[in-house]
């Protein structure tokens, strides 16, 4: 776990010639200035925002969890 700051996102939407597919991507900036960039699904893409802060749980570079601070 830890602390960081939402600081972008973005949408990745792919159209082959059999199926469109759609990538959801959030950056996250810890305290020292380092961002991470990860992968998120859809329902979590919809629940996050630019500027929320909090608890990220991760493994490698696998998003886990984010807890927003209250």
């Amino acid at each position: 776990e830890i602390g960081v700051r939402l600081v972008g996102s973005e949408m990745c939407i792919r159209d082959s010639h059999t199926a469109i597919s759609t990538t959801y991507y959030v950056t996250f900036q810890v305290e020292s200035g380092d961002r991470m960039e990860m992968s998120v699904s859809g329902s979590e893409y919809g629940t996050l925002a630019e500027g929320d802060k909090g608890t990220l749980t991760f493994q490698g570079t696998r998003f886990l969890t984010f807890n927003r601070e209250n």
